[in-house]
């Protein structure tokens, strides 16, 4: 190493955050259903419920320290709609963005009905038996959402998706990642389903006696579909439109570079 790598090093090693751990947390008491939203520029996303009436906030950093010149956290409430902004510093140089790790966790837990908007820039999230409108993107990471009920709109980049649940609205994409979704008995087409993955396989598993119109096509894979289906017009192994169930709204799935299946929940 010469002298001025050495001294670059040495300066990121002195100006790097604290290694200790640090915690902010905040509870917020509501009076009906709740309205949170949380974003965040770098950070893994964990949401469960409780039967409280109150939303629990935690953030919990790794090698970062908590305040002015670290990790900020800004928060609001109004009525019962509460947003929490988790914003991570800037890297003071780049020649040390690798040699020390940090980790920066949100964890919520709510009440099981409501509304809800999770944001995050580079993180994983993960949604845990919710119900009401969620709508839930992620830049860079993937995604976990299980046994939810309502309305899902579910966006990440590059990283996979997996949803299960009952939905009366599912729209879900990827960039560049797998999707796989499980539609749990009592789920509806409502105004059309739309799942897209621009470099992924799709799987889908629906209800015996989901109804709606098929639109399924991939650029680069082929279709499997493990349900009748009546198929309109010429049916190709990597485009196929069609009635489930005599058919209904429509429910689209297009992947770029994928196989995409149909099957029975």
């Amino acid at each position: 190493m010469n002298r001025i790598t050495f001294m670059v090093v040495g300066l990121c090693l002195a100006l790097a955050p604290s290694v200790r751990a640090e915690q902010w947390s905040k509870t917020y008491t509501l009076t009906g259903k709740p309205d949170l939203r949380v974003a965040t520029t770098d950070a893994n996303i964990r949401v469960d419920t409780w039967d409280q009436n109150t939303i629990a906030a935690t953030v919990t950093t790794d090698r970062w320290k908590i305040g002015e010149h670290g990790v900020k956290v800004l928060e609001h409430q109004t009525g019962d709609s509460v947003e929490i902004e988790v914003r991570l510093p800037r890297e003071v140089c780049i020649v040390c963005v690798n040699i020390r790790s940090h980790r920066v966790e949100v964890e919520i837990h709510m009440p099981r009905e409501g509304r809800i908007n999770l944001h995050t820039g580079d993180g994983s999230i993960r949604l845990t038996s919710f119900k009401g409108t969620m709508d839930i993107q992620s830049g860079d990471g993937g995604q976990d959402i299980e046994a939810v009920d309502g309305i899902l709109k579910a966006r990440t980049g590059d990283g996979h998706l997996k949803a299960t649940g009952r939905f009366d609205g599912l729209e879900l994409s990827s960039g560049d990642g797998r999707i796989e979704a499980q539609a749990l008995a009592g789920s509806s087409v409502g105004s059309g389903w739309d799942v897209r993955a621009g470099d992924g396989a799709v799987s889908l598993q629906l209800p015996d006696s989901f109804a709606a119109d098929l639109d399924l096509h991939t650029g680069d894979g082929h279709v499997t579909l493990d349900m009748p289906v009546s198929v309109e017009g010429r049916v190709g192994s990597n485009n196929i439109r069609g009635k489930l169930n005599g058919g209904g709204n429509l429910l689209t799935i297009h992947t770029g570079d994928g196989a995409i299946r149909l099957e029975k929940s």
